[in-house]
């Protein structure tokens, strides 16, 4: 415990007969050891979590592993069922499975590239990218009330199937 406040180590000094020069020192060190190990313990919280996510996704990676197991699985008793009940040939049993995920993953893939044409890009960074060139150049000077892009206001390029 220190004896007297700002003096630094317990014990280094009198205390009493410090300049101002002397205490704003000792208050500088004490700021920047405070820093440091702020520092020090949230480097040490990141890496205790890091740790903690890391296992997490371990954990999820071994359960779709798993997961991909009992797919495999599954379809080869669907497509037996399907051989043994409605007495199809194999490949016919099989074929149907085949085709089930395949409509799965055209259903997934269509939604992914609807997902992908509705993006607007960064249409409002752009216009304020070039509003902040403009005024830096001096060519333009926003209105006085304007503080903040409206998004409804600024102009959207089209996105083409080109750029998906």
């Amino acid at each position: 415990m220190v004896d007297k406040p700002g003096a630094g180590e317990p014990g280094a000094t009198s205390g009493i007969d410090r300049s101002i020069g002397e205490l704003v020192s000792d208050a500088t060190d004490n700021l920047s050891r405070l820093v440091r190990l702020e520092i020090k313990l949230a480097k040490l919280e990141a890496k205790a979590d890091a740790v903690k996510i890391g296992k997490g996704l371990g954990e999820f990676l071994a359960a779709g592993v798993i997961l991909h197991l009992f797919m495999i699985l599954l379809s080869v008793t669907i497509g037996l069922g399907l051989w043994e009940i409605f007495d199809l040939p194999l490949w016919g049993a099989f074929g149907i499975v085949t085709l089930f995920y395949l409509l799965i993953a055209a259903a997934f893939i269509l939604t992914a590239l609807i997902n992908l044409r509705r993006r607007q890009g960064l249409a409002r960074t752009a216009v304020t990218t070039t509003r902040l060139v403009e005024i830096l150049r001096g060519g333009h000077r926003p209105p006085k009330g304007e503080t903040s892009v409206d998004p409804a206001k600024t102009e959207q390029a089209p996105v083409s199937s080109d750029s998906v």
